[in-house]
C-alpha cells in the first residue's frame, strides 16, 4: 500500500512490469470532499483537472470520486488540492501482489 504522508510504500511487494514487459500500474479510485462549505469550489477546480486528465467522475452533492486513477495523478491531485479537500484514495495493482 502507498502511504501519502510518508511518501512511501509498506507491507507489499510488486513487480513494476509482467512477464511480457508491460508495465502494471497502481489504479484505483480518489475521492474528495470540501474541507469546509468556504472550500466547496475547490472540488469543482478538482473535476475540472481531472476530466482534463481524461478521468471519469461520479459527483454526489460534495463528494467527488475519480475513476481509475493512476498513483503519478493521484500524488499530483493530493499535493494541488489537499489544502482544500479532504481526499482518500484506493490504489490497487491489477492482479494484485502476492507473496
Amino acid at each position: 500500500m502507498y502511504d501519502c504522508l510518508q511518501d512511501s510504500y509498506t507491507d507489499f511487494s510488486f513487480a513494476n512490469f509482467d512477464a511480457v514487459g508491460r508495465p502494471r500500474p497502481l489504479c484505483g479510485s480518489l475521492s474528495a470532499s470540501p474541507l469546509t462549505p468556504t472550500d466547496t469550489p475547490a472540488l469543482q477546480e478538482l473535476a475540472d483537472f481531472a476530466h482534463e486528465l481524461g478521468y471519469e467522475l461520479d459527483r454526489n452533492g460534495e463528494h467527488l470520486t475519480v475513476r481509475d486513477i493512476s498513483l503519478v495523478d493521484a500524488l499530483s491531485i493530493n499535493a494541488r488540492f489537499g489544502g482544500e479537500l479532504l481526499i482518500s484514495c484506493d490504489l490497487r495493482r491489477d492482479p494484485p501482489a502476492r507473496f
